[in-house]
């Protein structure tokens, strides 16, 4: 009945004494969550998934989460549903159902291990294999469901191996006294589990399965009308368990056999004092306690039982222990996570925070029985596994290294991977020119191995340059790719949130990126202007006339370029046709736009007196247009036969009357119309037609 978070960084980015940084984010109970990367850890409230109890967050070696799941889906980064995340074996009201393992010396490989709850149907231990690589970054289930162990349920612990590098998974086979014990190396999971034999049988599995964070004890709880703790000795280089005891934390007989009883576990920092939740019926308060379990004897052990805190009407469910040492306690149903502020010291020392945390913001019941399950050796510095970065700018040429802990070193050596080596467990080291450097750290160890561990990384050493680019701008809004060149190992940060290497800018002002690249730091601002860009007015509607031309004028003086649509590229055109004009006015990056209407004014007729078909004023009527309305034009031959008619100022006489070529001479002709004021007009002459 737990929810179990799991974080993975391979860099440690400092050498006291510290929780690893693979456990600073959780999500568990009803989509909520915290982030210890500050103090006290921040609230989360948007989490995609709720479990009743077991939970798993994978991260990235920088600390990024990239994906989490309740035992049955896996969503990625997003908070979206990662390929093939579906159908997942493990279960909601599993204690412990899921725990993620990253692949030793692998940077994309995670085995998800799940199992299921006593009570459903997915039962079993499995595990499935997430390639984050895949889905631009966003990851795929490669392998899924890999049954293990068929008889396994509620139970499931890790530890890292005495070589602070492989990983050991511990279950409970049901209906036996056996804990198997399975180990992840760089090569996948054993074949073949340690088998430890304690000789408890327990009725009920339900309850939590715990390593201490030095690897030295496990704890199982037993939970119901079980209600058994049993304390066993670990031996983190072969895999045993040993030395089982047993004890209650409550006598026998239980109050209520459907109560859960003794349900969360977890040890203190540093492995001496064990904290247990226990809930003896609906109307009596849940319980704290704490035992020291130094002496692993059953007598000292039961004497030392401390009770820290009562709590009613609450019900005490998993307590986990957080990046910042302090133990973390969910209740059912409840509002806010309960501390213990001070787990190492013994009785009511311990300093135990009824409700310190309130997480309902937006969640009415945020919490449910669980709290995360991660690698217990997160908690405990000395096992990290031997790291170095690098500090300062990232085009810096003096280059300072130091290595994540100094515990268990005999000797260094160094390769900074341009010609240059060292000895210096905290060297610095001066390279000629900008570029990326293979740097190798091999460390003598003294530990369990056997072998001495080979640290490769690639750093970048910047050019002393703006990367990204001077500023620039655009007259419209803008949509402006930026950033920088691909980095190798590098992560992304920009002003809005972004974490690629690029991004598109689609508002003026300022923007900024920030690249970290394994421990160096490098930033730079671009600025987005809003250029000025030319002004053009054609001025409003208006009318022309064929003998009175208007000039429409463009010019302005960030102009370098006009075309007008009749294809002029002057700053003005002269125009006495009626239409619509428009202009489009650039200076070196940006292009404005202005239109007008022009139609026919009250203009004065103009009708010629003579017309050659054959010359270049082959057309007979009225010359230009002007604002009319009926407009009628008649043309008669000498004999008073109508050859043509106009019903307006467009039409125009060819000399013809149907088809046929007139004769040379003089015609007659009479035109009606009304003109813009309403007035009837009329006008008759006559015009030569000449050949």
């Amino acid at each position: 009945m737990k929810k179990i978070i799991l974080t993975y960084c391979i860099v440690i980015t400092a050498l006291v004494a510290v929780a690893q940084k693979q456990a600073n984010v959780w999500y568990f109970g009803n989509k909520v969550g915290l982030d210890f990367a500050q103090t006290p850890p921040k609230v989360l409230s948007n989490g995609a998934l709720a479990s009743l109890e077991g939970c798993a967050v994978i991260s990235d070696n920088n600390g990024k989460m990239l994906c989490y799941t309740n035992g049955l889906r896996l969503m990625n980064r997003k908070h979206m549903l990662m390929l093939n995340g579906d159908s997942l074996m493990g279960a909601l009201s599993s204690t412990s159902n899921a725990v993620a393992v990253p692949l030793p010396f692998n940077d994309s490989i995670y085995y998800l291990f799940t199992i299921g709850a006593q009570n459903e149907s997915a039962k079993g231990f499995r595990y499935s294999i997430i390639n984050m690589h895949r889905d631009g970054g966003y990851g795929e289930v490669i392998q899924k469901n890999i049954l293990i162990e068929d008889q396994a349920f509620e139970k499931l612990a890790a530890v890292k191996h005495c070589n602070k590098t492989d990983v050991w998974i511990t279950i409970h086979k049901g209906s036996t006294d056996e804990y198997h014990t399975y180990l992840i190396t760089s090569t996948g999971i054993s074949a073949t589990p340690v088998i430890s034999s304690t000789g408890y049988v327990p009725v009920n599995p339900i309850g939590t399965l715990k390593f201490a964070a030095d690897g030295s004890k496990l704890v199982a709880v037993y939970s119901f009308e079980t209600n058994t703790v049993e304390l066993m000795q670990f031996n983190n280089t072969t895999g045993a368990l040993t030395a089982p005891v047993t004890f209650q934390t409550e006598p026998m007989p239980i109050t209520d056999e459907l109560y859960v009883e003794a349900y969360g576990a977890e040890f203190s920092p540093n492995g001496r004092l064990l904290y247990i939740s226990s809930n003896k019926s609906e109307a009596e308060p849940s319980n704290l306690y704490q035992f020291d379990v130094s002496s692993n004897n059953v007598a000292s052990i039961n004497a030392s039982k401390q009770l820290i805190a009562q709590n009613s009407p609450k019900y005490a469910g998993g307590l986990q222990i957080g990046p910042d040492q302090k133990i973390y306690m969910s209740t059912y149903k409840g509002q806010s996570l309960s501390v213990i502020e001070d787990p190492d010291v013994y009785g009511p020392g311990c300093n135990f925070m009824f409700e310190k945390i309130y997480m309902a913001q937006y969640v009415s019941t945020p919490l449910q029985f669980g709290l995360p399950s991660f690698i217990q050796s997160y908690f405990n510095p000395a096992s990290n596994p031997y790291d170095f970065k690098r500090a300062g700018n990232c085009a810096d040429l003096d280059v300072s290294f130091s290595i994540n802990r100094l515990t268990g070193i005999d000797s260094v050596k160094w390769d900074f991977g341009d010609g240059q080596k060292s000895t210096s467990v905290a060297p610095t080291n001066r390279y000629a020119t900008p570029g990326y450097y293979d740097v190798n750290l091999i460390v003598y160890k003294v530990d369990c191995s056997g072998r001495n561990d080979v640290i490769t990384r690639k750093i970048w050493v910047a050019p002393a340059v703006d990367f990204l680019g001077k500023d620039t701008g655009s007259c419209a809004v803008p949509s402006i790719r930026i950033g920088a060149a691909p980095i190798t190992d590098a992560n992304y940060l920009w002003n809005n949130g972004a974490e690629t290497d690029s991004i598109t800018a689609n508002a003026f002002g300022k923007y900024w990126l920030t690249i970290d690249q394994n421990g160096c730091t490098i930033s730079d601002t671009i600025n987005i202007i809003e250029k000025p860009k030319p002004f053009v007015y054609l001025g409003r509607d208006t009318t022309v006339c064929m003998l009175k031309p208007i000039l429409l004028n463009a010019a302005t003086p960030l102009a370098v370029s006009y075309l007008w649509s009749t294809g002029q590229t002057g700053s003005s055109i002269q125009v006495n046709e009626a239409g619509g004009y428009s202009v489009k006015v650039s200076d070196n990056s940006c292009s404005v736009s202005d239109t007008i209407k022009l139609s026919w004014g009250d203009c004065g007729v103009y009708i010629p007196n003579a017309f050659v078909p054959s010359g270049s004023n082959n057309l007979f009527g009225v010359v230009g247009g002007f604002a009319s309305y009926g407009f009628y034009m008649q043309i008669f031959d000498r004999w008073g036969n109508i050859v043509f008619v106009a019903g307006n100022p467009t039409q125009k006489w060819d000399g013809t009357y149907k088809g046929k070529a007139l004769p040379v001479g003089a015609y007659t002709w009479m035109l009606n119309y009304i003109d813009k004021q309403g007035q009837k007009q009329f006008l008759q002459g006559s015009v030569m037609l000449i050949r």
